[in-house]
């Protein structure tokens, strides 16, 4: 079995050795996972992924895994998703550095950040996105990523599971029932579920928050004993669901 991992900072194991750590893909719960799979694994989150990142990056590992000749039918998919209000932008110049192959991903919330480093231009592109995009606009969107990617992964009949990084705060209103219909249930089972989300999960069951992301001011990230309960979560759920 192949196993190939993306979302975001929960996903890539963020500031599990130190303050604003990126990602440590050795330590976080998809690598404990491969081994209790016996699966070779790769890992393509990022801190700060928008759900435009993921399905854009999972795009680009599929097509590297067919060329290489490698058979769909080995693999496991398993793509965590990240709050909605999130995006990113393609910057063709050296303007905006250390990011992913030129794409800037742009998260609510860092307002002063984006300030203070962006060029003007940049920042009040930022504002204009925050101030435009509403919930029914980001949970279309969020909807859509999903059925990109399941559509995706059926055409190759690959096997796969969704999860929730956090509580998504995607809408659930009947005037966007045309859109999360389609959702297979039994792939991304707690779609709407937000006590089975990554991190409630971990606060529900006691695992702790990394002290390097307790050090760094988020306070967000857990440590790598949560990472290994997690994957032993996942474990027995692909077990009971038979997703494998």
């Amino acid at each position: 079995m192949y196993l190939y991992v993306n979302g975001c900072s929960h996903t890539a194991g963020a500031e599990l050795d130190y303050p604003q750590q990126g990602q440590c893909y050795e330590k976080a719960w998809g690598k404990h996972l491969s081994d209790l799979l016996d699966a070779d694994y790769e890992n393509g989150a990022m801190s700060g992924a928008s759900n435009h990142r993921i399905v854009r990056t999972t795009y680009e590992f599929l097509y590297r895994y067919i060329s290489a000749k490698k058979s769909p039918s080995d693999l496991f998919i398993i793509i965590m998703w990240p709050g909605i209000f999130r995006t990113e932008l393609y910057l063709d110049n050296a303007e905006i550095s250390g990011y992913d192959d030129g794409w800037l991903p742009l998260v609510v919330g860092n307002d002063e950040q984006y300030k203070k480093n962006f060029p003007k231009p940049l920042y009040e592109y930022y504002k204009g996105w925050v101030t435009y995009t509403d919930n029914k606009h980001a949970s279309i969107d969020f909807y859509n990523s999903i059925l990109n990617l399941q559509l995706l992964f059926d055409k190759y009949k690959i096997r796969y599971l969704f999860l929730n990084a956090t509580n998504s705060s995607a809408l659930s209103d009947f005037d966007l029932f045309h859109y999360f219909i389609h959702i297979n249930k039994k792939r991304f089972p707690n779609l709407f579920n937000t006590t089975q989300s990554y991190t409630e999960l971990c606060a529900k069951n006691n695992q702790k928050i990394s002290p390097h992301s307790i050090s760094s001011g988020f306070n967000s990230h857990y440590d790598e004993d949560a990472h290994k309960w997690y994957a032993d979560y996942l474990f027995e759920l692909l077990h009971e669901s038979k997703l494998l």
